[in-house]
Parts: C-alpha cells; sequence; structure tokens
C-alpha cells in the first residue's frame, strides 16, 4: 500500500512540473496585455495541436491575447480574414511590424519579438 501511495504521488509531482508555468498568472495576465498592446495577433483553429499548447502555455490569461480564429467551424471566426491576410499554417503569430513566427514559438521568443517584458525580465 506504501509503495501505491509513495507512486501516485511521485506522478502527481511529475504532472505538476510538466504541466506548469514558470510564470505567475500576474506575469502571464501582464505578458498577454502587452502583447496585445504591442499588436501580436495569434491566428489560429481550434482543432490544430500547436494552438492548444499555446494557449495552455498561457493558462486563463490567453484570454487577453489577441486571437483570431481561422476555422469557420470554429467560434467567433474570422475565416475571411485569415484569408485576406493569407494565413496557412498554425499558428501563426502577426506583430504590428508585418513579421511572422510560425509554430509554437515560447513565451522567450514572443517576448523578444515585442519588447513585452516576461516574469519582469526583457
Amino acid at each position: 500500500m506504501k509503495k501505491i501511495l509513495l507512486l501516485g504521488t511521485l506522478l502527481s509531482f511529475v504532472l505538476f512540473a510538466c504541466t506548469s508555468s514558470p510564470y505567475s498568472v500576474q506575469e502571464r495576465d501582464e505578458f498577454a496585455t502587452c502583447l496585445t498592446e504591442q499588436g501580436a495577433v495569434m491566428y489560429g483553429t481550434f482543432w490544430c495541436p500547436h494552438c492548444a499548447s499555446m494557449k495552455k502555455e498561457f493558462g486563463t490569461s490567453f484570454q487577453k491575447v489577441n486571437y483570431v480564429e481561422c476555422d469557420p467551424r470554429g467560434d467567433d471566426e474570422q475565416s475571411e480574414l485569415c484569408l485576406e491576410k493569407g494565413i496557412q499554417d498554425y499558428t501563426t503569430w502577426e506583430f504590428h511590424d508585418g513579421s511572422r513566427l510560425v509554430g509554437e514559438p515560447s513565451l522567450e521568443e514572443l517576448s523578444e519579438k515585442t519588447g513585452c517584458a516576461l516574469g519582469g525580465v526583457n
């Protein structure tokens, strides 16, 4: 019984360590707000695994990110805008200067691209 309890505790710790962000909710909120203020836009779809990973990285702070749903079947979809912008890959981040990052950029890469501080460090 002790082995099972120990194994369960260890598994819980590993899962927490793998899914927790090193940044507090306040830090992620401020970062997401800054991204939006700096003109960063994330284009994606509800079914995209890269998009899901990005959303998970932001946690509840994702609601502060300027997100555009490109699938016409998605909630609040803006598929016409995605077509006009030539968005073909998900996730696509577009910045105020027109440059883009495609795939799953890290929060640190987004910080470098926008100048937004992440965790009080930039």
